[in-house]
């Protein structure tokens, strides 16, 4: 009986010791299952994100390419130009279950940060309209000149602080302080350090468009490409424009079959029923890109990886790749 009871024992023990076995194995292939598992997956998104680096490259080639061989079809950008028509729905084609979307823009549609140092006070008078459309964070005239006085003396060479500007000695008294560029400015968000430059005013808000996208920091000549300017630069050209004026252009230019009027920059005097007494100045207009901003989006679920860029194409059909940035 005792013997009985020691077999018993033995065997209940030898139980619990296989039930711990058995826990400890599953326990372990449940971990090496896990461990496999975020192997397979760090794999794949870097996998993914290798064809998607590959992707978006091969998308800024695409647009380079596209800007390339406009320029050897004519000598004006137009909104009928290939690199306006990059259709994501025709390069899926190509990209297969990649979806690619390249769009590139003409800078020198946007009014001229940098052209703001020399002075031109027709041109101070368009960004002033610019600035008070209402559709930026601007509180009145005061603060529009202002902002424009702080820009040129942010950008000009020397210390002469304009009316309502800033200069060395502003700066030095901020909180950090730092130096008054007095250089041509570099990239969009180097104004948020000129004096009334707000996050709301170049970029927007709630109520508000932003700056950003009728401005550039490329270029200094002052001209804007009639062809490719958005409408609030449009509606800012002349103090008899409208938003009703502006956007007939816009529905002007964007018709095929007016494209080929679109090589001389006083087309805007064909626009039926335009005003004969509205007159863009000669030096003002343009009708050839020079500075172009090329975004590339690739996206495989639930990846993706996007490129933007800024591209220099000058006279001699050369280009220059002038800042490129993955994010």
């Amino acid at each position: 009986m005792i013997g009985d009871r020691v077999a018993g024992n033995q065997s209940g023990l030898a139980l619990v010791l296989t039930l711990l076995t058995i826990s400890f194995l599953v326990a372990i292939t449940v971990q090496l299952m896990i461990t496999i598992d975020r192997q397979l997956t760090f794999s794949t998104a870097q996998r993914e994100q290798v064809r998607l680096d590959g992707m978006v490259l091969a998308g800024l080639n695409l647009a380079r390419a596209a800007l390339a061989a406009d320029q050897k079809d004519n000598e004006y950008d137009s909104p009928h130009d290939a690199w306006a028509q990059l259709d994501p729905d025709r390069l899926k084609t190509l990209t297969g279950d990649v979806v690619l979307k390249v769009t590139v823009t003409d800078l020198s549609g946007r009014l001229q940060v940098n052209a703001l140092g020399a002075n031109k006070e027709e041109y101070r008078q368009i960004w002033l309209r610019l600035l008070l459309s209402g559709r930026y964070a601007v509180a009145g005239m005061n603060e529009a000149e202002a902002l424009l006085d702080a820009l040129a003396d942010w950008i000009d060479q020397d210390d002469d602080e304009r009316h309502h500007g800033a200069e060395e000695q502003y700066y030095r008294g901020r909180t950090p302080p730092y130096a008054c560029k007095n250089a041509p400015v570099a990239s969009l968000e180097e104004l948020l350090l000129v004096k009334g430059m707000t996050p709301e005013l170049l970029f927007g808000d709630a109520g508000h468009e932003g700056l950003a996208d009728s401005i550039t920091v490329m270029g200094d000549n002052g001209t804007v490409n009639l062809n490719t300017a958005p409408l609030p630069v449009l509606q800012a050209l002349s103090p008899d424009m409208t938003q009703k004026l502006a956007q007939e252009l816009i529905d002007y230019r964007e018709d095929q079959g007016h494209a080929e009027f679109l090589s001389d920059p006083h087309w805007y005097r064909q626009v039926s029923g335009f005003p004969s007494s509205i007159e863009f100045g000669n030096k003002l207009l343009t009708v050839a890109g020079k500075y172009f901003s090329v975004r590339v989006h690739a996206a495989v679920h639930p990846y993706s990886r996007t490129g933007t860029g800024i591209l220099l194409r000058n006279d001699e059909q050369r280009q220059t790749l002038l800042s490129w940035k993955l994010e």
